[in-house]
C-alpha cells in the first residue's frame, strides 16, 4: 500500500468534513459520509471530460463487488454543477456528487484528482493526491485499505498486545 504521492494519516488526526454536496442527477443535498457502517472511498476527479479519470473509475467499477464485500462505498466528486457533472458512471456502482466550488478539495488541501479512504466514523486513513495527474492507487490497493478498516476493532485502537 504505497504510492509516491500518498500520505498515510495517524488514526484520528483528520476527519472528513461535515459537508453536504449536490447529488447527480437531481441536486439533492447529500452528506459526504454515507449512513451506516460504510467506509467511504472518495474519488475527486478533474471533471466530466477527463478521460484519465474515467479510466480510473472503470478500474474501480471492475472491483465494485470487492469494495462492497469490505463495506466500502465509492463516492465520486466532480468539480462541476449538478447539471453538467454526469461522467457516465453507474449510480448503482458509485454515488456521484457535484462540488463546483471545490469546497471538499479546499478543506482537505488537495490540488486535483485524489482518493481519500475513511472509516465509517469519518476518520481519514489514507490520502493519495495525484494533483493534475492520474497516479492514484490501483483498485486492489483501495480494496486492501477497505479490508484493513473492516477488520479493525474500535474498542481496541491504541492498546498494546
Amino acid at each position: 500500500m504505497h504510492d509516491q504521492h500518498a500520505h498515510d494519516l495517524k488514526l484520528g488526526t483528520r476527519r472528513l468534513p461535515e459537508l453536504e454536496l449536490a447529488s447527480v442527477p437531481g441536486g439533492a443535498p447529500t452528506p459526504l459520509r454515507p449512513p451506516g457502517r460504510v467506509s467511504p472511498v472518495i474519488v475527486l476527479v478533474h471533471g466530466a471530460g477527463c478521460e484519465g479519470c474515467r479510466a480510473y473509475l472503470r478500474q474501480l467499477a471492475a472491483a465494485s463487488d470487492d469494495v462492497a464485500d469490505w463495506d466500502g462505498r465509492v463516492i465520486v466528486v466532480v468539480p462541476a454543477s449538478p447539471d453538467s457533472a454526469a461522467i457516465g458512471v453507474d449510480a448503482r456502482t458509485f454515488a456521484l456528487l457535484a462540488d463546483p466550488e471545490r469546497a471538499l478539495a479546499a478543506r482537505l488541501g488537495l490540488a486535483g484528482a485524489a482518493v481519500v479512504v475513511a472509516d465509517p466514523y469519518g476518520e481519514i486513513h489514507h490520502v493519495a493526491d495525484a494533483a493534475a495527474g492520474h497516479d492514484l492507487p490501483a483498485a486492489p490497493e483501495v480494496v486492501q485499505w477497505l479490508r484493513y478498516l473492516a477488520v479493525q476493532c474500535p474498542e481496541c485502537q491504541g492498546e498494546a498486545l
